[in-house]
């Protein structure tokens, strides 16, 4: 699955803190059940339930990686065949946000659209989602 798309960002760089934390992204942006800190990663639990197959959960392990403008994730999807790496990158700037999504899915047709939808609906609602974060956070 192969997606770039730039959302506007009415937040300037404070959401880099917002977006760097796993807790926080991956339920938001695909819809993670389950984050858990193991050492210094992250296993994410994202479900996925298909038309014409059994629903089962994505497991991924991510390593985070930030610097002054974006934060980077680092995926490996775990599959019985292959370990399948990725890439989450997320640039900021003052007025725009750049998500550069680049993860090998397995049934990759099936699920790059039920993901895909999520994502989507994420962008749609960012400033919402990161506002309401901001809040909670007082940032």
């Amino acid at each position: 699955m192969k997606l770039t798309s730039e959302i506007k960002n009415e937040h300037g760089t404070s959401v880099l803190t917002i977006l760097s934390d796993p807790f926080f992204l991956f339920p938001a942006m695909l819809k993670a059940t389950n984050v858990e800190k193991i050492d210094n990663k992250y296993k994410v639990e994202i479900p996925i339930k298909g038309v014409f197959y059994l629903p089962f959960n994505l497991i991924t392990y991510v390593t985070r990686y930030t610097s002054i403008n974006s934060v980077n994730y680092v995926v490996n999807i775990a599959d019985f065949a292959e370990h399948r790496w990725g890439n989450i990158k997320i640039d900021v700037e003052d007025k725009k946000m750049k998500l550069d999504l680049d993860i090998p899915l397995p049934l990759d047709f099936i699920n790059s659209k039920i993901l895909g939808k999520r994502i989507k609906e994420f962008e749609k609602n960012f400033n919402e989602l990161i506002r309401v974060e901001r809040i909670k956070r007082k940032i």
